[in-house]
């Protein structure tokens, strides 16, 4: 068998729901061992949410944990319990990692801040994902991914080439998970540096993720236009300087986007349209007066569009270099071509749930591949082989844990 990129690599995972859970499996998934720790009875609260089979609900069947805790260990455990303390802080010993996403007031009020892990084991890595990170004025605050999109600025120039009617369409926040994904794949790069940094040092450290940061840091122009130009961002469509005349279609099958805003991709366009007499009109001769018309110019190429599938427009411009593909549905992307012929999309065999389709990884390596090796864990599924195999307890101290409400 093929060994993993991250072997050797132990994690324990004290987090719940989105962010801290995908840094989790990103890790997991590359080959570290990690053990995910959830409250006794109840779990991850990501396993109230759906989508479930037949839409009925069940802690095991939610496709949302289904997803983000593939290839984990899976133990409960009782971190306000005495002995489920203790039982975390020997976790913490044996572990190189741990990954929290846990209100910063409670991990203050339990003890298990940085500096009484890092006297555990120094050469602990701990990453802390908060909605605005560890330090500054709102540190104490909690948020959920709604509060904090809009907070990084990203909503407000959602969509990005703007809208019709400012006073009616508000801000818009990404879809679903989308503020805490972005968090725990942060959270993975920050960790994994971490990790080699500590493997030069001889010392581990603590690693501060805001998820507001995490958003703001993919905001590209919207910081330059403001920090270089002194010119403030603005939702109208065609309000901005440097917008290119660049739009989604409507075909005879579903939508495109086309981006013809340089003069080379215009021209490139209007030859695949057949050189339309109104393309050579005053009105429409550069950039400028193309974006000042723009509902004019789009109403004429959509004429065009309208009686050819996105396949027909796509094809056409790729033909001569001009950016333009289909807007897939999730039903496009599932049943995608290209995902089949790069095995984007993996099969797992759950004990509850069944088979099930998952999203796979996004990139290939060659000597370590990656693979879901183990679908998530039911709740507890691994107690034993964690606490007896990994901790050295016997069968009887855990017992005594359940008797006692640690485990």
């Amino acid at each position: 068998m093929s060994s993993k990129a991250l072997d050797g690599l132990k994690v324990v995972e004290w987090s719940e729901f989105v962010s801290g859970p995908y840094c989790g499996k990103l890790l997991a998934d590359l080959g570290a061992e990690v053990v995910k720790v959830e409250k006794p009875g109840v779990g991850d609260r990501a396993r109230s949410y759906g989508p479930f089979p037949d839409d009925i609900p069940h802690p095991e069947k939610s496709g949302l944990f289904l997803y983000l805790n593939t290839n984990k260990l899976g133990v409960t455990l009782n971190v306000r319990n005495a002995r489920g303390a203790g039982v975390f802080q020997e976790l913490v010993k044996w572990a190189d990692v741990v990954v929290e996403n846990q209100p910063l007031a409670d991990v203050e009020e339990l003890g298990l801040g940085w500096e009484k892990l890092r006297s555990l084991n120094p050469r602990l890595v701990m990453t802390s994902i908060t909605p605005f990170g560890q330090s500054g004025p709102y540190r104490d605050y909690t948020a959920c991914d709604l509060n904090v999109f809009h907070s990084s600025g990203l909503a407000f120039v959602n969509p990005s080439d703007g809208v019709d009617d400012a006073e009616q369409q508000p801000p818009l926040k990404g879809p679903l998970h989308l503020g805490d994904l972005t968090a725990g794949l942060t959270a993975s790069i920050a960790t994994m540096s971490a990790v080699f940094a500590g493997d030069l040092a001889g010392e581990g450290q603590h690693v501060d993720v805001s998820e507001q940061e995490a958003l703001a840091s993919i905001m590209r122009r919207e910081f330059a236009v403001h920090t270089m130009e002194g010119i403030e961002w603005t939702r109208p469509k065609g309000s901005m300087p440097g917008l290119t005349t660049s739009d989604i279609y409507r075909c005879s099958d579903g939508l495109v986007y086309l981006a013809c805003g340089q003069d080379r991709m215009w021209d490139g366009w209007i030859d695949a349209m057949g050189n339309p007499e109104w393309a050579f009109t005053e009105l429409f001769q550069d950039r400028v007066s193309r974006r000042e018309n723009w509902d004019a110019v789009k109403a004429l190429i959509e004429e065009w569009t309208m009686e050819r599938t996105r396949e027909e427009v796509a094809d056409a411009a790729d033909a001569r270099r001009v950016p333009c593909r289909p807007l897939n549905t999730v039903e496009d992307v599932v049943h995608s071509k290209l995902m089949a012929a790069r095995d984007y999309f993996e099969e797992v065999d759950h004990r509850e749930a069944g088979q099930v389709t998952l999203p796979g990884a996004p990139y290939i390596l060659s000597r370590t591949p990656w693979n879901i090796g183990r679908p998530a864990p039911l709740l507890g599924e691994h107690n034993e082989e964690v606490y007896c195999s990994r901790l050295g307890y016997t069968r009887e101290d855990l017992g005594r844990l359940r008797a006692d409400g640690a485990i």
